[in-house]
């Protein structure tokens, strides 16, 4: 069964101003490359942890002989997505903690 695949990234700043800059820079270069399943990414607020953000980037299936956890994988060993990496942790007072989720089940709307 081919599955959607998302990562998180929890993180800390004190302001999520230029952490949405950055990602905005990142969804219009990706508008213009070749991006590897990748469907999107959103940044959430904490409301009971002031300064706590989450980054969730959604992957999908593409190729049905590759999975969306690994465009992923593949997506995250590209040259930008490193620069990108590496621009996000100079933003934030700690470093990120990464998760990793299948899709077992989305709404369609």
């Amino acid at each position: 069964m081919n599955q959607n695949f998302s990562q998180t990234i929890s993180v800390r700043c004190d302001d999520p101003t230029p952490i949405i800059e950055l990602l905005k820079q990142w969804d219009l270069a990706q508008a213009s490359t070749d991006i590897m399943g990748y469907m999107g990414i959103r940044l959430l607020a904490d409301r009971e942890d002031a300064g706590h953000y989450l980054i969730m980037a959604d992957f999908g299936v593409v190729d049905p002989d590759v999975s969306a956890a690994e465009e992923a994988r593949l997506n995250n060993e590209r040259p930008e997505t490193q620069a990108t990496a590496a621009r996000l942790r100079e933003l934030l007072n700690d470093e990120p903690e990464y998760r990793h989720y299948d899709e077992l089940y989305r709404t369609d709307f």
